[in-house]
């Protein structure tokens, strides 16, 4: 290519934020961040590349959109596509079975490819939690807990769908590994006829609704498997557990939520805010992601994609350095002493 015609093009997975765009940016992050550590979760941060049949296993459907480079070893590499995976490969070699149950968060850039008409295009940049150790229900409120408390502190009119990749697991436990990612691509896309099996799989993972008539749907479904109803069950319940916290009109069951990424094991969510054409936000349970990588360690977490909420955050006022005000003085030195006073209460200014 011509590089005046790269001039005002960027490489496909890459975004460009410049002044205000950067700050409004910042400001987001900030708050996010503030928020995870006042719930206890410590700040980490990934390598950018690292090296790539570490990874190749747990790609999936998503091994096309990864990008990938060789270093001066002939290592092949793979770019930073996914926080949580490199974050499982960086914790599973740095604790040890039995460790003490461990909150962290990140905010941090993802790489990987994008089609031009790709409605996730502006997912680069991601901030997130994950509760690693964390077995059992409580562990799932948790994340959803404060995945709400973000979605508030930024003023976002969001809905949680809850789903459950063990739901899928349960109703096609003998598929082989091709006719399972083409059932799971049926699901996620909600093509029912694509699905195999019987017409109460259909019913089951097209439901979108409230615990009671999760309940009622159930109840008449009467060739479902125990398995399958129990883990159903098990989303239901954790959905009434969040109403009954004030929460009932902000989740509600999906059974088509079953996630996209292949290292998920029981709960899946993502967060929907009207006017966009994709999920903000999503996250679930892995409890055996970090096996991969040496440790066996039930764990869940979430990521949202800062590039979706920026429209719809409320944020206020904010204190941007673009309304700076050049200081008094005819000096720099009279122009600094002045600016100093200004900067101590609060106001911006430039010398």
């Amino acid at each position: 290519m011509n590089p005046a015609s790269q001039l005002y093009k960027l490489p496909q997975g890459t975004e460009r934020l410049m002044l205000e765009e950067a700050f409004r940016r910042q400001e987001l992050v900030r708050r996010v961040q503030d928020l995870f550590t006042r719930w206890g979760y410590q700040p980490v941060q990934t390598p950018v590349f690292d090296f790539y049949d570490l990874y190749s296993p747990s790609l999936g459907r998503n091994a096309d959109s990864v990008y990938r480079l060789l270093d001066r070893e002939g290592d092949l590499l793979i770019l930073r596509s996914d926080i949580t995976l490199f974050l499982a490969r960086s914790m599973g070699v740095a604790l040890r079975e039995g460790h003490a149950p461990l909150r962290v968060c990140y905010a941090d850039t993802i790489l990987r490819h994008q089609e031009l008409d790709d409605i996730a295009a502006n997912e680069f940049f991601q901030v997130g939690a994950e509760f690693l150790g964390a077995s059992g229900p409580d562990g799932d409120l948790e994340m959803l807990l404060l995945l709400e408390a973000v979605v508030a502190a930024l003023g976002l009119k969001a809905r949680v769908h809850l789903g459950s990749r063990a739901v899928f697991d349960a109703a096609f436990p003998g598929l082989e590994e091709r006719a399972r990612a083409k059932a799971l691509e049926a699901v996620l896309l909600r093509r029912w006829d694509e699905l195999p099996g019987h017409g109460d799989f259909r019913r089951l993972f097209g439901f979108i609704g409230n615990p009671d008539e999760a309940d009622r749907l159930l109840a008449s479904l009467a060739q479902l498997d125990p398995s399958v109803r129990s883990q159903a069950q098990m989303t239901v319940h954790l959905v009434r557990r969040l109403a009954a916290l004030g929460f009932q009109d902000r989740f509600c069951v999906d059974f088509s939520e079953v996630g996209r990424q292949n290292y998920y094991t029981g709960l899946v969510f993502q967060v929907y805010l009207e006017g966009v054409g994709d999920a903000v936000a999503a996250g679930g349970r892995y409890d055996r992601l970090l096996a991969r990588f040496g440790l066996d360690s039930p764990s869940v977490g979430f990521s949202l994609h800062l590039g979706k909420v920026e429209t719809f955050a409320q944020l206020g006022e904010l204190n941007s350095p673009a309304t700076a005000l050049p200081a008094d003085g005819k000096t720099l030195e009279q122009r600094w002493k002045a600016a100093q006073k200004s900067r101590m209460a609060g106001r911006n200014v430039t010398l």
